[in-house]
């Protein structure tokens, strides 16, 4: 048993370092006890684009109106462009445990970016999310740059 907990931790590290390529962005607005959050989380086949609201003088089991708004730019080798933009709003529980919970999954060939492979394609993209809390009108923003290079 003592020699599997240093493989464990040596497997999880391992894991870590290749996840610390791609990259994590995130933004926060307050005002007052409210906090709206947003992210942009990438991987080599996925990632996601969410938002939270998080207010300690309301209940965790307060829901509120949360519009998740993101755009992503593909700029391609051949220097065209292509622009995906979704919008989702819907009631929103507090408290939300793990950060940003509400908004888009991204697959990158469901969203017209992606390889055969299901990878992201090869190009410039600048990705950002916002998060609106509407009855406050509280937004924040999380923008993130990236560049894949390998083909498909």
């Amino acid at each position: 048993m003592r020699v599997l907990v240093p493989l464990a931790a040596s497997l999880a590290l391992a894991a870590g370092a290749s996840a610390a390529d791609w990259p994590t962005a995130f933004g926060v607005a307050e005002r007052g006890s409210l906090r709206v959050v947003s992210n942009v989380r990438l991987g080599p086949s996925g990632g996601e684009m969410k938002g939270v609201w998080l207010d300690d003088d309301r209940s965790c089991r307060d829901r509120r109106a949360l519009r998740v708004s993101i755009q992503i730019d593909l700029v391609s080798a051949d220097g065209k462009t292509t622009r995906v933009r979704r919008t989702r709003q819907a009631l929103v529980d507090n408290c939300a445990e793990g950060g940003p919970n509400f908004g888009f999954d991204l697959k990158p060939k469901a969203l017209g970016l992606g390889c055969a492979s299901g990878r992201w394609r090869p190009g410039r993209y600048s990705m950002t999310t916002r998060t609106l809390h509407v009855a406050s009108g509280v937004a924040a923003h999380a923008s993130l740059y990236h560049q894949v290079t390998r083909r498909c």
